[in-house]
């Protein structure tokens, strides 16, 4: 079956015909594990084919286009050979959920335009995979498109920085810009059920500071390094919303069926039913305050809406804003839900109709 390779090995055998080598419809799709099934040893004349350029970059084609990451990640066509197998296997083996969606919120926001292309330099950012590999892995590929998220002015780009001795800082290389990765939690600490290992928690002290970052703030932990990096991405945001796109009340998290309960108890990296995202993180200092911001809006949609939560554990009140950048219609004096009826239907789901219908009825913020 096939032709016989009389190399001195074991050979992989179906009905005791010895297979030389096994083959697809496209030279370039390579077999894997599961595939072979249960044969002992997979082709070794594969193993042995010096698989061209470009072969090599239709290979690649097909795996963003497998992992759905055809129009966010490209990679640059001046990729040698070497390069571009390590393209393939980073695109193949590793998990790029988390990097997506956060790409595709700062191309929403303006950051950056998709796809990004990653060059020579961005693949050099680690020189073996044992070295990819001593990094947790979201941490790992942002260093990689990290700079391809440009804030614009002095916010800068996402960088991150590796450390004499190890570590890593975000946004600026400089003391106090430090990440705390997967740092030491209490025993109680609610984020310690849901900690993922290669998208941990981590602490750090940076902050907004005027139109630009500072890393003097009280520390915080968030419930993993994409949580803190789309925030990051929302904060400029944020410093420019319009005050009067915003709605808020105190609610007693009990009440109305503990509807606030249950979302501030949810996995802080499941989205609640209705939202694109969830982002979680709780001040380290007394009195230990939880925020949680759900996305209200698509990666695609033409405006921003959020609701934020915050508690903390001594009070049973969780304050509850929302916020959008929807254009307003009808008059100033009109409530929220007039106003911005788009957000107003989306945040129905998540909040539900009783709490829904304490910030709907406002007028908003002035």
């Amino acid at each position: 079956m096939g032709n016989h390779h009389s190399a001195n090995r074991h050979s992989a055998a179906i009905d005791d015909h010895t297979l030389s080598f096994l083959h697809k419809d496209n030279r370039d799709a390579f077999h894997t594990r599961s595939e072979v099934g249960s044969l002992r040893v997979t082709a070794h004349f594969l193993w042995e084919v010096d698989f061209s350029p470009y072969v090599l970059r239709t290979r690649l084609g097909r795996c963003l286009a497998a992992k759905g990451l055809g129009g966010i990640v490209a990679f640059d066509a001046q990729l040698d050979r070497p390069l571009l197998l390590k393209a393939i296997w980073l695109v193949d083996t590793q998990q790029w959920t988390e990097v997506a969606k956060a790409l595709k919120l700062a191309a929403q926001r303006g950051f950056c335009q998709l796809p990004i292309y990653l060059s020579v330099d961005d693949m050099q950012r680690h020189d073996s995979k044992q070295a990819y590999l001593a990094d947790v892995r979201v941490i790992a590929l942002w260093k990689m498109v990290g700079r391809h998220v440009d804030f614009g002015g002095s916010y800068g780009r996402f960088e991150l920085f590796d450390q004499p001795g190890g570590g890593v800082r975000a946004l600026r290389d400089e003391p106090g810009f430090e990440l705390d990765v997967n740092p030491p939690l209490p025993p109680t600490h609610p984020y310690h059920l849901h900690i993922i290992d290669d998208d941990p928690p981590v602490r750090s002290t940076i902050t907004r500071e005027g139109d630009g970052w500072a890393a003097d703030n009280e520390p915080s932990t968030d419930a993993s390094v994409s949580s803190f990096i789309m925030v990051v991405i929302l904060t400029p945001l944020v410093a420019n919303m319009c005050i009067g796109s915003s709605a808020m009340a105190d609610v007693d998290r009990h009440a109305h069926g503990g509807v606030l309960d249950g979302l501030m108890n949810q996995s802080p990296h499941q989205p609640p039913n209705g939202c694109t995202a969830v982002m979680a993180s709780i001040d380290d200092t007394d009195p230990h305050i939880e925020t949680r911001l759900l996305l209200l809006t698509p990666f695609d949609g033409p405006f921003h809406g959020y609701i934020t939560l915050g508690s903390r554990p001594d009070s049973n009140i969780v304050a509850v804003c929302v916020l959008t950048t929807e254009p307003p219609v009808g008059d100033p004096s009109d409530a929220f839900m007039d106003r911005r009826p788009s957000t107003a239907r989306l945040m129905r789901v998540p909040l539900r109709q009783a709490v829904a219908d304490m910030l709907m009825y406002q007028k908003e913020l002035t």
